[in-house]
């Protein structure tokens, strides 16, 4: 259940919170060296972006790769009683190509592979999470191509290769079923096909629900299954997601759920329950993550299943939006 919401649906449920483009209350403080930090990531990015993309000619100013530019990045520190301490440091930028096409996007991050690839997970803005342990996270430089968010079927695709030895090269391809509105009933279904170097050839199913509830509370079903040449039958997850946004760009997450493999020595893997609190702390573009969990994992089948108990804390760093997103990062 390591997700994140879709950034489409987040944005109407930051509008509704009050929380997109909010700023923090009381006075700015001094620049500091994370300003400079943050600024020169920034800077960096866009014009390595826009230097790629005047490859195919120069149409577009500096102001366009500006705005386009988009990312984080969020040093964690995880414990829990069953893998015990889990210091991570992951990133994600998005960043444009108009004058190769306004639907491709060049992406760079320290992902989960599994997500990303087989597409388990829904892509967004930053890291996208399941349920269960983490699998074989790299950093991978890719290429995207996104079809406007709309009604009914869509096609998009993508390709990329790790940064690192193997390379292990990827191409994958989705359709797409998208009906409702968050406020009444959000339904989208997404089958993607793919192909890496080390997972070989398969496919993934995937079915959201999303409701805006009272509060408001953004409410989402997500169920998905992966059958691949690797795979050991189907490679699956169900959870549920709450998320709350408050005044003060601050939020509250809480997920339940499990996750497994059909004919796996242990077909269920774990399974419990995660919450979060994120809130924007000296800078609007600096959020701040406590989180706890209780679940039950089991990898081997004389292991005994005890519960297991963890927190975790995490920075993230944004740039390129003045967005405050309530999905939790250190899920």
């Amino acid at each position: 259940m390591r997700q994140v919401a879709k950034t489409s649906l987040l944005v109407s449920f930051l509008f509704a919170t009050g929380l997109t483009h909010a700023q923090s209350e009381g006075p700015t403080p001094d620049p500091a060296w994370i300003d400079h930090v943050q600024q020169r990531l920034y800077e960096t990015l866009w014009h390595s972006t826009m230097r790629l993309d005047h490859l195919f000619g120069a149409q577009y100013d500096e102001e366009t790769y500006r705005r386009g530019v988009s990312g984080s990045i969020a040093p964690i520190l995880r414990w829990d009683e069953f893998n015990h301490f889990e210091p991570k440091l992951r990133f994600s930028a998005n960043l444009p190509l108009p004058q190769l096409n306004d639907r491709f996007n060049v992406f760079i991050g320290r992902v989960n592979r599994e997500e990303l690839v087989t597409e388990r997970g829904e892509q967004s803005s930053t890291f996208r999470r399941q349920f269960g342990p983490d699998r074989d996270e790299q950093t991978i430089f890719g290429i995207s191509y996104r079809a406007p968010t709309q009604q009914g079927w869509h096609l998009d695709g993508g390709t990329g290769v790790r940064l690192g030895f193997p390379m292990d090269p990827y191409v994958k391809g989705a359709v797409v079923y998208q009906r409702g509105v968050v406020e009444d009933l959000s339904f989208s279904f997404r089958q993607t096909v793919f192909w890496q170097q080390s997972e070989q050839v398969g496919t993934t199913s995937r079915v959201e629900l999303e409701r805006l509830l009272t509060g408001p509370w953004l409410l989402r079903w997500t169920n998905s299954g992966t059958i691949s040449q690797e795979s050991e039958g189907v490679r699956g997850y169900s959870s549920i997601m709450a998320l709350r946004g408050f005044p003060g760009r601050r939020a509250f997450a809480l997920a339940i759920g499990f996750n497994g493999e059909s004919n796996s020595d242990v077909p269920l893997q774990d399974y419990g329950i995660k919450a979060a609190w994120r809130q924007s702390v000296a800078r609007d573009w600096l959020v701040l993550e406590l989180r706890t969990s209780l679940d039950w994992p089991k990898e081997e089948p004389e292991q005994p299943r005890e519960p297991s108990w963890g927190v975790g804390i995490g920075f993230e760093m944004f740039f390129g939006t003045d967005q405050f997103f309530a999905r939790p990062v250190t899920f």
